[in-house]
């Protein structure tokens, strides 16, 4: 071997070492990334079922629970007043995916605003429903992880792999389904911590739309936390806070704190004020920058006033001299003579007067008055964890929402929202309604709300409304309802070779025995996509007992009549009524010729009518 280098032609190409297949490859892949359309995605491990679970339509229904829709009326908190079926505030038990979809069609685009404070994924257990085909089912049921109806009862901990994944999972179909019931001028505010503000942005600008984002505000909680190994405290949260239409969402201004209402320092006939120059001071306060707004006007002692600078040049007004007349005309404008000068200033009220929210939150927002709130309401007991503050969403209402708004929360907790919808209403003689959905989650054991008597976080949530509701002088009440099963017999759909000659006559009715009224009433509303918060009424008519559901008149409502005894008397007195939709029981009828002459007389006397048999 010879130390001597080879010389090499480098005009033979045949001598340079190049992969032309490698070349060949990078070729094509050049090629297809230019037909491709490349951009930026969020995803993650499940997200496509996370979809197809929004998408999926329920199978289940809203059973009433008029037992438990009650308020107090004594201060011993034992007299009580059912408010079912007079209230329009809703109170929803169960899976809040199933509550959402159970809510889309009767609420299509009808909610003004959403809070919701959902699970930080703090790395403690958070528990949710995910409906999943089970394939260890007897494990599973054996271990705990899954609810009699065969649904996996998920506890996220921060060492599981799917750690984020499971928790946006969770959350995407929650959002999609929320977004639709979202009005066109309506907003959602969702409470966050660090440990997933950063993908719930993500997720919400996906679910929303960037443009939809309005801002992120920084609140203090007041409670430090933080342990041996953090680096820095912590005593944020957030609030991430997105329209339906950007165009078309408005805020409302706040009420002006103690402290900024001290510089509305003077006084007249009219109230309080504070006085601002009328002439433009700071940049752009030069004649040349807004010509139209010099010009002269006259003081009390009839001279006439130019506006001048501080070195004496031409400055401006900071209005024109039309908007000068009009505040003139409505008391806007006031004269003071100062060393030796007439000067003019401008009036600002301070009755009316409210401030822009910012994105910073200091007071009257941190998580120790929540705790306090919620023992005071529990005779001093430590009932809830982490409860949201009253204040903060009242803030957030006020911020959001009309006084007739339609706010809802599905993660409803404690019961803050509803709490603060009450009491802003008793503050402002508003008429808000809330529906507010919650998990029947087991309490814990050893916990105080289980030495207290409440099995559940729905207890807990329904008996903070009602002695809230108490303390408040507040009467509007709500109507509990629980997601469940459909109301429909198990073995109602049955093959041709599966019925029986014998048996055709127990086939006839469809529905549970169980069954309540109600229970069939809100079967109807469900598959009717009617709103579930309308007012309930019964009456009787030829002895029989009927239900009128947001009947106001001819043409309006449901009445339904679910008894055995519908004669020709009864039929023409229901449909003289003339409502919207008219039910009935299958099984009321003996025979289709009985139908046949319900169906005529509605045909004769109330053409209109739509009548139903369940």
């Amino acid at each position: 071997m010879t130390d001597t280098p080879e010389s090499v032609n480098l005009s033979d190409v045949s001598l340079r070492k190049v992969d032309t297949e490698l070349l060949n490859e990078l070729r094509d892949l050049f090629a297809r990334a230019e037909d491709q359309k490349e951009r930026y995605d969020f995803t993650w491990n499940g997200k496509a079922k996370a979809y197809f679970e929004a998408a999926t339509p329920t199978t289940k229904t809203l059973r009433p629970q008029p037992e438990e829709s009650y308020i107090y009326a004594d201060d011993d908190y034992q007299e009580k007043v059912n408010t079912f079926n007079d209230s329009e505030n809703l109170f929803i038990t169960g899976d809040n995916l199933e509550a959402l979809k159970l809510l889309q069609e009767s609420y299509l685009g009808k909610i003004d605003m959403i809070y919701i404070d959902p699970p930080y994924n703090t790395g403690k257990d958070f528990v949710y429903h995910d409906n999943f085909k089970l394939t260890q089912k007897d494990t599973d049921v054996a271990e705990g992880s899954v609810d009699e109806d065969g649904n996996r009862l998920v506890k996220n901990e921060k060492n599981s792999g799917r750690y984020h994944s499971d928790w946006l999972s969770m959350m995407y179909p929650r959002l999609k389904l929320a977004r639709n019931l979202l009005s066109d001028s309506g907003v959602i505010f969702v409470s966050i911590d660090d440990n997933e503000q950063a993908n719930l942005k993500l997720l919400m600008d996906e679910v929303f739309g960037e443009s939809s984002y309005q801002v992120t505000i920084s609140r203090l909680t007041g409670t430090p936390t933080g342990n041996g190994n953090s680096t820095f405290v912590n005593e944020l949260d957030y609030l991430l806070v997105y329209a339906k239409n950007s165009l078309q969402f408005k805020t409302n201004g706040l009420p002006l704190s103690s402290e900024q209402q001290k510089i509305y320092n003077e006084f007249d006939q009219h109230g309080r004020y504070l006085t601002r120059s009328l002439r433009r001071t700071g940049g752009e306060d030069r004649r040349e920058d807004r010509p139209s707004m010099y010009f002269g006007v006259q003081a009390p002692d009839g001279t006439t006033i130019y506006p001048k600078g501080p070195s004496g040049y031409d400055s401006r007004w900071v209005v024109g001299s039309d908007t000068y007349k009009r505040m003139v005309s409505e008391n806007l404008i006031i004269w003071k003579y100062v060393s030796g000068n007439w000067q003019v200033y401008q009036k600002f009220y301070l009755e009316n007067r409210t401030q822009q929210p910012s994105n910073l939150w200091k007071e009257n927002v941190g998580n120790k008055r929540a705790t306090k709130e919620v023992r005071k309401l529990f005779d001093n007991k430590k009932i809830f964890d982490f409860p949201k503050p009253v204040d903060l969403i009242s803030q957030i209402i006020q911020i959001a929402a009309a006084k007739n708004a339609v706010i809802l929360d599905f993660f409803a907790g404690s019961g803050s929202t509803a709490n603060a919808v009450m009491k802003l209403n008793k503050t402002d003689g508003g008429n808000r309604k809330f529906i507010v959905a919650t998990l029947d989650e087991p309490t814990p054991e050893d916990s105080e709300a289980r030495k207290a008597g409440y099995k559940t976080i729905d207890q807990i949530s329904r008996e903070r409304i009602r002695r809230a509701a108490k303390k408040l002088g507040d009467t509007s009440g709500f109507r509990a309802l629980k997601v469940d099963k459909t109301g429909l017999k198990e073995d109602v759909f049955k093959t041709a070779g599966e019925l029986k000659q014998e048996n055709l006559q127990l086939d006839v009715d469809n529905q549970a025995d169980a069954r309540s009224d109600y229970d069939l009433l809100y079967d109807v509303l469900v598959d009717g996509a009617l709103e579930y918060n309308r007012q309930i009424a019964t009456e009787t008519i030829s002895n029989e007992p009927i239900i009128k559901y947001d009947y106001l008149g001819e043409l309006s409502g449901v009445i339904v009549y679910f008894g055995d005894n519908l004669t020709n008397e009864l039929t023409r007195e229901i449909a003289k009524l003339k409502p919207l939709i008219a039910v009935f029981k299958e099984s009321t009828f003996n025979n289709s010729s009985d139908k046949v002459n319900v169906l005529e007389q509605f045909r004769v006397i109330s053409p209109e009518t739509k009548v139903k048999v369940i």
